[in-house]
């Protein structure tokens, strides 16, 4: 039995020998749709674990608590934002929920900020205790906001790369003045380098100074715009949202049909968002791609009609001699399934090499799991037999005493 399959193994490779640019451009179109595979799906996967990571980078098991805004008129006759939420709130969460582990309240507006090299307009943040804690924002340079910092409203601030870099140029800013909204700053920590966040704001680009300071001094308002808080662990991240949403709806005294006025979400909510939207793009992008591989079956089933055709002579011959149908039957999908196979392993190659530069090229990392390159070459070797099964059947199917009148 092995020795039939060797000899209709060695015909087969006889033959492609013999007519090796069509064989080429028969595998060409499994080629491409492999390589194609794996590129979508490896290079989306590698977006979708940095988008994840850009997230999870924003907090540790962070739960963003966001209130109702309004307008309200500033005294510099600027419409700032209010909302209902309290700096007791965020005290109350710490104090009142048993799966949060500290609180922070904050508040951000844009101002122009003066020094002595430049002028230059920067997200401001107030912020009140843990807040860099709670962000795991490392301080690479000075301290950080200390608790009498935040309760006595002192006029100092911590600064982010990007704004160092703008305000500063090259020199030391600790202990230097940054004049916000009229009110002098003095530096006193630098904050590590955060990079973009998945909204495509630069995290760097910030100035960060105490609750109050921000509120009264600078916008007069006294009421932050929501509260970031940290649950003891990632399990009990989805515990601590129902915690402060029946917490705040008992201090806002809202009734049993009235609606939240706040919101809360976590980081969890968008990685899952992520994930499922990266899942929705690999499908979509597989199934393209899947689409030349089928091209490339039906290719194949064309080139090994047009071989039939030529050889039909010679399978009358083989038949004349002894070749039993099987034989021919199984010499044409021996043919069919190595060039999809061979081709499948050269698109795997260069599928491989493509997802690498082009993740490289966006700074992430390309994702290989074993699954898509084993799928790949099965998936393509099928298709080849697939597709060859009408050729080899219908070379089967050839009359020995017609086919060696072929001319």
């Amino acid at each position: 039995m092995f020795s039939l399959w060797l000899e209709c193994f060695k015909i087969s490779m006889r033959e492609l020998r013999r007519h090796k640019t069509r064989s080429v451009l028969t595998a060409l179109g499994i080629i491409i749709g492999v390589s194609a595979v794996i590129i979508t799906v490896s290079v989306v996967q590698a977006a979708k674990h940095n988008i994840e990571g850009d997230i999870a980078k924003q907090g540790k098991n962070m739960i963003i608590v966001k209130g109702n805004a309004s307008a309200k008129l500033g005294p510099r006759g600027g419409s700032n934002i209010f909302t209902n939420l309290t700096e007791g709130d965020a005290d109350a969460i710490t104090a009142e929920c048993p799966a949060v582990t500290m609180s922070c309240p904050i508040h951000r507006f844009d101002f122009q900020a003066v020094t002595k090299v430049a002028n230059y307009k920067v997200p401001v943040t107030g912020v009140g205790n843990n807040y860099a804690t709670i962000r795991t924002w490392d301080i690479v340079t000075g301290r950080d906001l200390e608790p009498r910092d935040i309760v006595l409203s002192n006029k100092v601030c911590l600064i982010g790369q990007t704004a160092l870099k703008e305000l500063f140029g090259g020199t030391d800013p600790i202990n230097q003045t940054i004049r916000i909204a009229n009110v002098p700053l003095k530096v006193v920590g630098v904050l590590a380098s955060k990079g973009v966040n998945p909204l495509g704001q630069d995290e760097d680009n910030t100035i960060v100074v105490p609750l109050y300071v921000l509120l009264r001094q600078m916008m007069g308002v006294d009421r932050p715009a929501g509260v970031i808080a940290s649950a003891r662990s990632d399990e009990q991240v989805e515990e601590g949202v129902k915690q402060i949403a029946e917490l705040l709806r008992q201090r806002h005294r809202l009734g049993i049909n009235e609606e939240d006025d706040f919101e809360v979400v976590t980081l969890k909510e968008k990685i899952e968002l992520a994930r499922n939207t990266s899942d929705i793009m690999t499908l979509l992008m597989v199934c393209i791609a899947g689409v030349s591989l089928v091209v490339g079956g039906i290719g194949i089933m064309n080139i090994m009609l047009v071989a039939v055709t030529e050889r039909t002579r010679e399978i009358g011959i083989r038949m004349a001699i002894g070749a039993t149908q099987r034989m021919i039957n199984r010499q044409f999908l021996i043919e069919a399934g190595f060039i999809s196979s061979l081709g499948g392993l050269i698109g795997i190659l260069i599928g491989v090499l493509n997802a690498h530069a082009i993740a490289s090229g966006f700074g992430w990392k390309a994702e290989m799991p074993m699954w898509l390159l084993a799928g790949s070459f099965f998936f393509s070797a099928g298709v080849g037999v697939f597709f060859g099964w009408l050729p080899a059947k219908r070379a089967a199917a050839l009359n020995p005493i017609e086919a060696l009148r072929h001319d």
